[in-house]
């Protein structure tokens, strides 16, 4: 089954007013900020408490679309939602990539040195390691659900000694000091976030990248992985992303995600998709669409 993307050419934000996106995270989080960002600002978000729950609010139909973290640039591919998204048939329409800046924000005329605690997702803590060992080496640390989520209720406790780290969007949504801004170890810190359907619509024109799952005719018979994958050089097609996992009943077998730069509408990308059926190989897309990227 081959399922594609967006039929509109660009991201034209007037599409998207008024329409409910389901996210992981609260207002303010940095999906909320990358959904504004990819579809503007007058869109109605339904916060989710964790990946399932946006999935599923999006296949319930409560959601028209739902957008998902899938990769970030410290800490590799989200494996859970490349599964979500195989395991519940909806389709990746889009994609942005947002430069995370780590802030700490704290209760208006808080100050770096009466903080004695630290909220915050266990990545974002884990992000700012650096920052908090350097400058808050006493400040005890507590791991959250969320980063917006930290800075709501550092706002409700209304203690001047209690931090958050999170984005400026959710500072300034709480009306809370950002106290010092980019205090993440690594500047170089992005994420990449997939726009999500659970229809099946037409390609879009200006698709140049395509995700999609193989399953090998024999995953542990040598070569079979090097034949699959001499495909798409043999096509001229550039494979971006390639990471295994583990297939679900039966053990020590995978599937592999790939992210290439190509689309159904290209003929090398139809010749590719010829020749993997040949070699007995199952290919799943999981969407086409513009690369954010570029």
């Amino acid at each position: 089954t081959i399922h594609l993307g967006p039929g509109n050419d660009s991201f034209d934000v007037l599409v998207y007013q008024g329409m409910k996106i389901s996210i992981q995270g609260e207002e303010g989080s940095f999906h909320h900020a990358a959904a504004k960002k990819l579809l503007g600002e007058d869109i109605d978000i339904i916060a989710c408490s964790n990946f399932s729950e946006t999935i599923e609010k999006l296949v319930s139909g409560e959601a028209e679309k739902a957008l998902l973290a899938i990769e970030n640039s410290l800490f590799g591919s989200i494996n859970e939602v490349y599964d979500l998204i195989l395991a519940n048939k909806v389709t990746i329409t889009g994609e942005i990539y947002l430069r995370i800046q780590q802030c700490l924000i704290g209760l208006p005329g808080a100050e770096i040195e009466t903080i004695k605690e630290v909220h915050s997702h266990p990545v974002a803590l884990a992000q700012c390691e650096n920052y908090l060992s350097s400058k808050l080496p006493y400040a005890k640390r507590f791991e959250n659900r969320d980063t917006a989520g930290s800075v709501a209720d550092v706002k409700k406790w209304g203690d001047p000694t209690k931090a958050a780290i999170g984005g400026q969007e959710a500072a300034n949504l709480h009306g809370l000091r950002v106290i010092e801004v980019e205090i993440e170890t690594n500047k170089q810190n992005y994420t990449r976030f997939v726009l999500l359907s659970s229809k099946t619509q037409k390609l879009p024109s200006n698709s140049d990248k395509t995700s999609l799952v193989i399953r090998t005719p024999a995953d542990r018979k040598p070569g079979s992985l090097y034949r699959a994958l001499g495909v798409f050089a043999e096509n001229d097609v550039n494979i971006f992303v390639l990471h295994s996992r583990p297939i679900i009943g039966k053990a020590w077998h995978y599937m592999f995600y790939l992210d290439i730069g190509s689309s159904p509408k290209e003929e090398n990308f139809q010749a590719m998709m010829e020749e993997l059926k040949i070699q007995g190989c199952q290919v799943v897309v999981l969407g086409s669409y513009k690369n954010g990227m570029l």
